[in-house]
């Protein structure tokens, strides 16, 4: 995967299986790039040990100076990194986990 979150290492916290799809969130990141992550949450395809696309909470530093959310959401395709805006939101985990498989979903054709 050529664009990714830049990570050292993170701890698992959630499997979920979709179709052919596993979806594991992630928390505990430490960054290797300047980028700090609250959660992500990866899809492998099958028995793949590489994921093929990632949902992230990324920590918008800038917030108190600048405003807007606390987190954005960040969308890793492989090719590009998208951007989805910032929110209080992607810093709860349960609203992150349902939003990233609402988009996960949406992307692979998994029916819900």
């Amino acid at each position: 995967m050529k664009y990714a979150p830049l990570i050292k290492s993170a701890k698992p916290k959630q499997r979920l299986q979709l179709g052919r799809y596993t979806a594991v969130l992630f928390a505990d990141i430490v960054p290797a790039g300047s980028v700090e992550y609250h959660l992500i949450m990866a899809v492998f395809e099958g028995e793949s040990q590489q994921p093929c696309y990632f949902v992230a909470s990324e920590v918008n530093s800038l917030a108190r100076q600048l405003g807007g959310g606390s987190h954005f959401l960040g969308l890793f395709d492989g090719e590009s990194h998208s951007n989805c805006g910032s929110s209080d939101r992607w810093a709860d985990e349960v609203k992150f986990t349902a939003e990233a498989l609402r988009i996960i979903k949406e992307k692979f054709g998994i029916p819900t």
